[in-house]
């Protein structure tokens, strides 16, 4: 699985500041370099503003800004330069020195703000240069007044910023909203030498992820990673070939080599969450499963849907006493349950088997959790804030919750939402950035957890990682339905179909 690692703000100014002391980089030249690469990746963009507006803050980030106008400048393009106070850092210094030579002058904020409200409708191309990866919440007001200026300013058609949007802190958006924006509404983010763990998730529309672009320049990326300062956060980048190979049987399987696997939910009512589960593992190729269940009812629904299945009706202690259990590699517990089973709190898991726990078996604070190596717990936003007893409005603090959280308990966490994360016991990290609206329905969450165990269940000795990696990569070719607004069931349906 190939490992493309995200980096904190801090961590991207240790690898800057690597790539000059370790590497002999000048400033100068990796200012340059950023420059060139965000004019040649937007050739085209360009090409559609009558003026390219750049706006520059004080630091580093404000040095890029000078050295892309000077570019831009000379390859022809109308451009204007703002700044919020001359520059502080040399390189910078030197870039915006450039700037004024060649272009003549450069504005303030309130020369910025004026000229938007005489400006032409529709005919800025805005390129956010103000606040990098050294910003620290709260902006100033004048900051503030200058991004609610770019943001609600109908001169502007497009919102470019350099490494972050100006403003962005995902770690206080719990004190952020629309009506009183404090962050840049950027369209596309050009991130410079590093890709950035803060920009993950970047919205300001619900469910509207922005496009971010990373442009290498050389920094050691790849030989500077032994070091126990930077933390082991990755992008899983989707797979959806490899995911549809990895599932279709093989002609000699029989049913125990083709997957086993036990499911445990379903309460009175709700059977059909468990169900839905089951079949996904089955359908997708499962050699054998069996189902059990709290409800009375659940035999009579499991044999009229097909006669070839095993249910029964038992409690979760039951369950890991039936003889099938012995036989079976992976156990699901939780879909169809409205609260967490009687005998899971410390329950030991046998090596070599692997127990996902979902829905109703997603405990509260304080419960104690089941013993193994492989346990992974599946919760949505909501359920994590009940485990935990805290807010998290973005992935960033999830992850600070969760880095701690499945360390002491040594379990495997995958947190799903429009944009999903995985985190591991040894503090690894997995970014799942791939929103699908076509997720956004009931019944979806019992589809993963029957798909997870369906890869669990393969003889392949997979790792945690490589395995939420092909259920999201599978389950994300629901993107291809037609149907805008599909069932659960239509969903596996479509799935059954590409295999």
């Amino acid at each position: 699985m190939k490992q493309i690692p995200l980096f904190t703000n801090k961590e991207s100014k240790t690898l800057d500041s690597l790539a000059i002391s370790a590497l002999g980089f000048f400033e100068q030249t990796l200012m340059g370099m950023a420059a060139l690469s965000v004019f040649h990746a937007n050739e085209d963009l360009w090409k559609t503003a009558e003026s390219i507006w750049i706006v520059c803050g004080s630091g580093g980030n404000g040095g890029d800004g000078y050295a892309l106008a000077h570019t831009l400048f000379q390859e022809g393009y109308d451009v204007k330069v703002y700044q919020t106070s001359p520059n502080k850092n040399m390189a910078g210094k030197f870039y915006e020195s450039l700037v004024k030579s060649t272009l003549g002058s450069i504005g303030d904020l309130q020369k910025f703000e004026t000229d938007l409200e005489v400006g032409e409708a529709d005919s800025v191309l805005l390129v956010d240069a103000l606040l990098g990866t050294g910003f620290q919440s709260p902006i100033t007001s004048e900051l503030k007044s200058t991004i609610e200026a770019i943001n609600d300013s109908d001169v502007i058609f497009y919102r470019l910023s350099l490494d972050t949007p100006s403003g962005w802190d995902p770690y206080h958006l719990g004190n952020q909203s629309k009506e009183n924006p404090i962050f840049v509404y950027s369209d596309s983010i050009e991130e410079l030498g590093t890709r950035k763990w803060e920009n993950v998730g970047y919205i300001y529309e619900k469910d509207n992820l922005i496009p971010r672009y990373y442009e290498s320049i050389g920094f050691p990326i790849r030989t500077h990673l032994t070091d126990a300062n930077f933390s082991k956060r990755y992008y899983l980048e989707p797979d959806p070939e490899k995911a549809i190979h990895v599932l279709k049987r093989k002609h000699k399987a029989h049913k125990y080599s083709a997957g086993s696997a036990m499911f445990y939910g379903g309460g009175e009512g709700m059977e059909g969450a468990i169900l839905l589960s089951e079949s996904a593992f089955s359908r997708l190729g499962g050699g054998i499963s069996k189902v059990f269940s709290p409800s009375k009812s659940i035999t009579n629904l499991v044999l009229k849907e097909d006669l070839s299945k095993m249910a029964l009706t038992s409690d979760f202690l039951s369950m890991v006493s039936d003889p099938f259990f012995t036989k079976t590699k992976t156990i699901v517990v939780g879909p169809g349950l409205t609260s967490y089973p009687k005998g899971l709190e410390g329950w030991k898991l046998e090596p070599g088997k692997t127990l996902v726990l979902d829905a109703g078996a997603i405990p509260s604070n304080g419960t104690k959790l089941p013993i193994g190596d492989r346990v992974i717990l599946t919760p949505h936003v909501g359920e994590l804030n009940r485990m935990t007893e805290k807010i998290h409005n973005s992935v960033q603090e999830a992850y600070d919750t969760l880095i701690g959280y499945t360390k002491e308990n040594q379990v495997y966490v995958l947190l799903k939402s429009f944009v999903s994360l995985l985190v591991c016991p040894d503090g690894t990290s997995y970014v799942w950035e791939s929103p699908n609206p076509k997720l956004a329905t009931m019944g979806t969450g019992d589809l993963l957890s029957g798909i997870l165990a369906r890869y669990f269940s393969l003889d392949l000795d997979l790792t945690v990682p490589e395995v939420v990696l092909l259920a999201l990569s599978f389950l994300d070719q629901s993107k291809q339905l037609e149907e805008p607004y599909p069932t659960a069931n239509q969903i596996l349906t479509s799935l059954v179909g590409t295999l």
